[in-house]
């Protein structure tokens, strides 16, 4: 397989990671809790390839500081997946964060090269904003919903970026 190939999958991987993740914010407790998982894990591999995909065909571009973003986000998908692992420690909102911080610093890198449209980042940053109050008011867990939405809408533009430029 051809190294545009690869990219163009991992464009379209983030398309449907983000999609996906939209879908799971309008219905987080629908389901039995296995598939739930299940549907989490589907997403959380189409974001890893996702990044991976858009990381290959910028690398160049982004120069160190978006390295260090592609590194936080790779780190932050590996603390979700993990979250579980020590009893009664929720690692999730630690690596959701640096995984969001991640894909910020990556795409603010990847917009000041004039290689991503502005309102990717900017949807990033709504994403953590609306999370963070959402962890800290209460009665606002409405937000999170609101964090995912952002977020996939973000991740799908970063998919779609990464499959229009790979094809022209």
């Amino acid at each position: 397989m051809s190294r545009t190939a690869l990219i163009r999958a991992g464009g379209m991987a983030a398309v449907g990671g983000g999609i996906l993740r939209v879908a799971a914010s309008f219905a987080p407790n629908v389901g039995p809790e296995v598939a739930r998982q299940l549907l989490y894990l589907l997403i959380d591999v189409l974001l890893l390839l996702g990044v991976l995909g858009f990381y290959e065909l910028r690398y160049g571009d982004v120069g160190r500081p978006g390295a260090v973003g592609f590194l936080l986000a790779l780190i932050g998908l590996s603390v979700v997946r993990s979250s579980r692992a020590i009893p009664g420690v929720d690692l999730y909102p630690m690596g959701s964060l640096a995984l969001v911080l991640g894909l910020l610093t990556l795409g603010v890198s990847a917009w000041k090269v004039k290689t991503l449209a502005v309102w990717v980042p900017v949807a990033l940053l709504v994403s953590i904003l609306a999370g963070l109050v959402g962890t800290v008011v209460g009665g606002a867990g409405w937000l999170f919903g609101l964090s995912g939405v952002a977020f996939g809408v973000a991740f799908a533009g970063l998919g779609h970026t990464v499959w229009s430029d790979v094809t022209s």
